[in-house]
């Protein structure tokens, strides 16, 4: 991947996350009842803590609440 504007991390992310993608791509392949990008999502947030992921999902929970009254 030639990105000369982004440093080393920044690549490494873009890398990663490419390969994120990738990995979607051939388990919709395998799936097509399912969503590339739900599957996408999946994996990043597998890549989380326990921790992080409750947190996040709490959040996700009030905000959800409070735009469904």
């Amino acid at each position: 991947m030639d990105t000369p504007e982004l440093n080393e991390s920044e690549r490494a992310w873009l890398e990663s996350d490419a390969e994120r993608w990738r990995r979607a791509h051939a388990i919709v392949a395998r799936r097509p009842d399912l969503d590339v990008s739900g599957v996408y999502h999946v994996i990043r947030n597998l890549e989380r803590s326990a921790a992080e992921r409750l947190r996040r999902g709490l959040a996700h929970g009030r905000a959800f609440r409070a735009h469904s009254r």
